[in-house]
């Protein structure tokens, strides 16, 4: 009866990858509950409500998508994690989260510097 090959575990993350994703989760999740909080006062700021005052703000809609494409991301990255197999996948997936993070976090910082230019040569 042959045996089977198991593949070789992954090595364990270093802290900084860790740290990564930590912060990682908690931006995504935070930006995906601003998005959708945005999404849902936006057509009461600007009065665009439907019929039965839902919101059909093409805006809001698009912030609700966001929000959902970002949440997304986290599930598909947490599967690849989980389910790393070879050290590609697992690189693969330590990258969509850098990358996702960085999508997060620096429009964040650039809108917080605009508006201490704007604020401070106004």
């Amino acid at each position: 009866m042959p045996v089977k090959q198991r593949p070789r575990p992954c090595r364990r993350l270093s802290a900084g990858w860790a740290v990564v994703l930590s912060f990682d989760v908690l931006a995504t999740l935070i930006t995906g509950l601003v998005l959708c909080a945005a999404g849902a006062l936006l057509p009461g700021i600007t009065e665009d409500y439907g019929p039965a005052t839902e919101p059909t703000s093409p805006m809001a809609m698009a912030l609700f998508l966001s929000a959902l494409l970002l949440v997304s991301s986290l599930a598909g990255t947490a599967v690849l994690l989980s389910r790393a197999g070879t050290e590609r996948s697992r690189t693969l997936a330590l990258r969509l989260s850098a990358v996702r993070l960085a999508l997060i976090v620096l429009p964040a910082a650039a809108f917080v510097v605009y508006g201490i230019i704007t604020i401070e040569l106004a």
